[in-house]
């Protein structure tokens, strides 16, 4: 059995459009100044207008309201058709020792996967699972390159002229799950560059605008070597990705991305930014790293000029759609850079209109935010960290992501900021824990049979958290995370269409005496100076109340100081911090609403020859969630929703494994 080779990639060429200056130049001055004079009050009126639902930029260049999401590739150079899965989709049916562990094996593959069958030395015939020509839904293969053709093949049939611009949230190179076939860096840089190659092949040059449509691309946890880490930049990986990249990140970014692996890119120039985030700096698997604590850190770096980025867009009432590889989970980032992140989701939320994120190829949303902890989600949150015997429920075949399901924890919503002694200490646990325990733990329980607990815990803590929002929720408390599933059929394949708004309404400031600093510099020293107003404010009113302390020994924030009384007077708390209302609907380019695709590739397998993977409709957001917006009230109503609806709440979960069957052994109890 010969493993299928990468097919030759070209890049689309188009031709650039005709130079209206050089027309004008052959006319006459006079009437040169009038026909370009109509033709820029022309250009300007087509900014703000908008015919048969279809709107133009600046640049001419139409719009149609939609934009795709495309996350977790993962092509491999090795994957060999009809290979056994316990080989991670690389070896033959040769032997008894071929035989797939059962660890490995999910609920319901014996109808997604093609079977062989094999004769044991006891004379024993037994299934085996291989990998059919289009891949092993459900298993721990990763995708043939014959899976990564199709999808760019339908993409390119259905797609590229219907949508904006794509947000594609790394993970470009296959796991490194096969110990007899090692990454390489060269193997990394080489399926990057062909996927990049692809995707300039996909959406060339348009010949009539001459603009190819923007596409923002992020690194993913195994997008680098060893997988996970990457030390702050500049460095030769950051270098490399800055050149096969090259036409994707706008030339005004380019240094930023060099230094950081981060940029944005204004997809609708003067309306739509998309940020392109380097989560690794912020993962907690990031051994190179140390967390957003420290001002050198790279992490911090990051958070810096994201923050005036955001201020910046604020002034120019523009909207951004964050997006990176891993998603903003709380045991999934450092703790100060998930901290750092919940306070810029919410400090911001009259900018971001969207929070897009893959790695974790489960289909669902969680919640940023500000909430009450229960004394029994505290309870969960501590427990959920325990170590279990077992640790074979894998989401990718990737250890590290096995770890950031069962990690998940209700404690993400937090109404009010944790005391700075518990940040300290929950800091310290989680950066003194060694990584490579997380690994030891899976290559420990390679040979145990299948069992939910990882994906069964995560969906426990995300029930809590969704029946923990109150019937009359702040909208300013609460940001939504969405995480798409993947192309690797890890389940099954898919794709994600979003809509937004075009004839958006124009921006009004949330707080017209918001201070709009014009860098970074500006931005903390008007911070520092309005905190100290609020605190002076604060510390003036509570002397007026006669408080029992001087201003030489305040206590601590939301503790108590050791010379009170356990008295509820004495007990204070720091002042709360105003955030703005959410983007409304009616904004141009606010999320309405998105379509997800499917492809049911068992079906292909079956004649590779004559069925090639098709995407269909799985659901829609309005018509099968009833959900009229992606505003953060609609998203905080179905999480309602599913809390309490058990139908829904399967209907849900049969969705986040893409129709594979793989509930079916998981607990839909809170």
């Amino acid at each position: 059995m010969q493993a299928q080779k990468a097919g030759p990639t070209r890049l689309g060429l188009g031709t650039k459009g005709q130079d209206v200056d050089s027309a004008c130049s052959r006319r006459a001055i006079h009437r040169r100044i009038l026909l370009c004079s109509v033709a820029v009050t022309a250009c300007l009126l087509s900014v703000h207008t908008a015919a048969a639902g279809v709107a133009a930029t600046s640049s001419s260049r139409p719009l149609h309201g939609r934009f795709l999401q495309i996350t977790d590739i993962h092509p491999d150079e090795h994957y060999v058709d009809g290979a056994a899965i316990a080989s991670s989709c690389h070896a033959g049916v040769d032997s008894p020792d071929d035989l797939r562990d059962f660890n490995k094996q999910r609920p319901g593959l014996a109808s997604l996967s093609v079977l062989s069958s094999m004769t044991l030395d006891d004379g024993t015939t037994v299934p085996v699972g291989v990998g059919g020509f289009y891949g092993a839904p459900n298993s721990i293969c990763d995708s043939p390159f014959a899976l990564a053709n199709a999808t760019f093949d339908w993409i390119d049939q259905n797609l590229v002229d219907k949508i904006d611009f794509v947000v594609w949230t790394g993970d470009n190179a296959r796991h490194d799950s096969d110990n007899t076939h090692p990454r390489t860096q060269d193997q990394i840089n080489m399926m990057n560059n062909a996927i990049a190659k692809r995707f300039l092949e996909a959406f060339p040059i348009s010949p009539v605008t001459g603009l190819r449509i923007p596409l923002v691309p992020s690194i993913g946890n195994n997008d680098v070597y060893p997988h996970n880490i990457m030390h702050p930049g500049p460095n030769p990986i950051l270098q490399h990705y800055s050149n096969i990249w090259s036409e994707f990140i706008p030339d005004g970014q380019m240094n930023t991305f060099r230094r950081g692996g981060y940029y944005s890119s204004e997809v609708i120039p003067g309306k739509i930014s998309v940020f392109g985030l380097n989560t690794l700096y912020f993962y907690i698997h990031n051994a190179a790293v140390d967390g957003c604590k420290d001002e050198d850190e790279p992490g911090t770096e990051q958070m810096d000029w994201l923050e005036n980025e955001l201020a910046s867009l604020r002034k120019r009432r523009m909207v951004a759609y964050l997006t990176g590889h891993v998603p903003p989970e709380k045991k999934s980032y450092s703790p100060t850079c998930y901290k750092r992140y919940t306070q810029l989701a919410l400090q911001y939320q009259d900018v971001i209109v969207g929070h897009l994120y893959g790695h974790a190829n489960i289909d669902h949303f969680f919640l940023l935010g500000k909430g009450k902890k229960s004394k029994k989600a505290v309870v969960a949150t501590t427990t959920t960290r325990t170590r279990k015997t077992v640790l074979v429920e894998t989401l990718s075949g990737d250890e590290e992501e096995i770890e950031d399901i069962r990690d998940i924890e209700t404690e993400i919503i937090d109404y009010e900021d944790s005391e700075e002694d518990d940040d300290e200490e929950e800091e310290e646990e989680d950066e003194n824990e060694d990584v490579s325990d997380k690994i030891d733990v899976l290559e420990e329980e390679d040979n145990m049979p299948f069992h939910p607990l990882g994906l069964s815990t995560y969906l426990e803590d995300l029930w809590k958290q969704y029946s923990s929002i109150p019937k009359k929720a702040k909208l300013d408390k609460y940001a939504i995370v969405q995480v798409s599933p993947s192309v690797i059929p890890t389940y099954y394949p898919t794709l994600r269409v979003f809509s937004y708004q075009l004839l958006g309404a124009d921006r009004i400031d949330q707080d017209a005496t918001a201070p709009e600093p014009d860098n970074l510099e500006d931005m903390r020293e008007k911070r520092e100076e309005r905190f100290q107003q609020e605190l002076e404010q604060y510390f003036a009113d509570q002397l007026n109340k006669d408080l029992p302390w001087d201003n030489s020994d305040f206590p601590t924030w939301g503790g108590e100081d050791e010379d009170q009384d356990d008295d509820d007077d004495d007990k204070r708390k720091p002042p709360k911090v105003r955030h703005p209302q959410p983007v409304p609907v009616s904004t141009f380019g606010f999320p309405l609403s998105f379509t997800q695709y499917w492809s049911n590739i068992t079906l292909a397998n079956l004649d590779p020859d004559n069925i090639k993977p098709e995407f269909v409709v799985e659901y829609h957001t309005r018509d099968d969630y009833g959900l009229q917006d992606l505003s953060v009230a609609s998203w905080l109503d179905l999480a309602r929703k599913i809390s309490k609806d058990k139908d829904l709440k399967a209907t849900y979960l049969a969705r986040m494994v893409v129709q594979t069957g793989a509930e079916s052994l998981l607990s839909l109890n809170d």
